[in-house]
């Protein structure tokens, strides 16, 4: 057994899988967890694997994992983000040298990233907040991970091979879908984004569904065939993927589908919320992403469930079935749904891009992020490679919607969209998702739009003035007056 200079803190499901990924890909790893008896189940768990020699039990007080690894050694820390995890950090703090690393695997706010990174950095250890995507399976085999802070020199030199080696690789070329964000809380605030497009793309899964099921009234089979359908074109992704296998599930009975019988109430951890958040406050200006939102809202609405059924019993909009082409249609809310992702991954690009510049993280590579998006998360599709593609032609790429390619996807799907909406409209069925998408784009490609009439009714209650088209400079208009006269501020 060498001796280990790595560690791993958390022994829960994904610090224990993670552990094992470092462990067979050859890394001598520590094991550590407070609760001693959870890094003994771990290490005797794995007494019959091929990496077990690899795997090294610490117990005891901190110290202890220090003594082992060293105190110049890397320490990933995979607790519960918040409290847990600037508490262990804080705990190795006075027991390690400088060129220590501790690398923060948590699903952490980007804000207490910055905050602890300087606290670390401060005492001259190296802090990296690392976002990763991939769940249970993907911690084992291979995420998609997303490291930040640090610095680029210092994550070359350490983190950067056993990232790569523990990561997943991209099925189209066997690149490691791993790649340097950039400084402070990059890696973190990137993941949040990457968890926001993964609320929205979930939620045009779900109204898609729901247009099927009740509209057109094909059952839980029908839907998962054509959701296989979509994964074999533009549309290929885990999501739809999966959507295919839970559309799919039968009860214990063989003939009842499992869908059928799961409450209607989404649950949400906070990472869609947090992105709803980061839009609202960077000083360079609120960053319009409404798909995202209205994911988010969505779940918050289906979470009311005992409010809902109350109200159905009071006001209800009876289902209207769908009585035209049905292959048309479903043709139609196969390219919606595409088009409807476009401006999802628009939404997030912009606020990437303006988070970067706004808290300094040092010119994050879209073409890049994308890249390593194609394998071990959640969000993992061919669409990406596109957008990868697009990036790398034009880097100063205005937005998503201009690239050549997603552009004619647009242009030639926009009519599948407005129709898929106007059936939801007309059948009574909610379609948030789909109508802030199809507003998105029209308003984002708007020369003209109605805030010219706020503007005025904000200068009239309040003198908040206007900039006018034919002039520059600020203006109000004396509306109390019997003359109102316009006077320039």
């Amino acid at each position: 057994m060498g001796k280990p200079k790595l560690a791993m803190i958390g022994m829960g499901v994904m610090g224990s899988m993670f552990a094992q990924n470092f462990a067979e890909k050859g890394y001598d790893i520590a094991l550590y967890n407070r609760t001693e008896s959870k890094t003994k189940d771990v290490y005797i768990s794995t007494k019959d694997k091929p990496y077990h020699n690899k795997l090294h039990p610490v117990t005891g007080p901190i110290k202890n994992l220090v003594d082992v690894v060293g105190n110049k050694g890397t320490y990933f820390i995979m607790v519960k983000a918040g409290f847990p995890t600037i508490s262990v950090a804080q705990s190795l703090l006075p027991l390690l040298k400088k060129g220590a690393v501790i690398i923060d695997l948590a699903n952490s706010n980007y804000h207490e990233t910055i905050k602890l990174e300087k606290e670390v950095s401060d005492a001259g250890i190296h802090f990296f907040g690392v976002g990763v995507s991939g769940g249970e399976e993907g911690a084992r085999y291979g995420p998609s991970i997303m490291p930040g802070g640090g610095n680029r020199k210092v994550y070359n030199n350490i983190l950067k091979k056993p990232l790569e080696d523990v990561s997943a690789k991209a099925p189209q070329d066997g690149l490691p879908c791993v790649t340097y964000c950039g400084l402070h809380g990059a890696g973190h605030f990137v993941k949040m984004v990457h968890n926001g497009i993964e609320y929205a793309d979930m939620e045009l899964i779900a109204e898609s569904y729901d247009l099927m099921s009740r509209a057109l009234d094909m059952s839980a089979d029908e839907i998962s065939d054509v959701f296989k359908n979509w994964n074999k074109g533009k549309l290929k992704s885990y999501l739809i993927e999966i959507a295919a296998e839970v559309l799919s599930q039968k009860e214990p009975n063989g003939k009842d589908s499992l869908i059928d019988f799961i409450l209607d109430k989404a649950k949400m951890k906070g990472t869609g919320t947090w992105t709803i958040m980061s839009s609202l406050e960077m000083e360079s200006g609120v960053v319009s992403i409404p798909t995202i939102y209205a994911a988010v809202e969505s779940r918050a609405i289906s979470f009311r469930k005992e409010q809902r059924v109350e109200m159905n019993k009071k006001l209800s909009f009876p289902i209207k079935k769908y009585k035209g082409n049905k292959k048309k249609l479903i043709d139609d809310l196969e390219t919606a749904m595409y088009v409807a992702k476009i401006a999802c991954y628009n939404q997030g690009i912009d606020l990437i891009q303006t988070g970067d510049k706004d808290y300094s993280f040092g010119g994050i590579d879209i073409a890049k992020i994308a890249e390593i998006w194609r394998d071990g998360c959640i969000i993992r599709a061919e669409f990406l490679g596109d957008i990868t593609n697009a990036y790398r032609k034009n880097p100063k790429l205005i937005n998503l919607i201009a690239a050549p390619k997603f552009k004619k996807a647009i242009l030639d799907g926009m009519d599948s969209l407005n129709n898929v909406c106007s059936l939801a409209i007309q059948s009574n069925l909610p379609f948030m998702a789909y109508d802030t998408s199809r507003s998105y784009i029209i308003q984002s490609t708007s020369s003209r739009l109605p805030a010219n009439m706020i503007q005025g009714l904000r200068d009239f209650f309040g003198a908040h003035t206007y900039e006018r088209c034919d002039k520059k400079g600020n203006y109000h208009t004396l509306w109390a007056d019997d003359e109102r006269k316009e006077v320039k501020k």
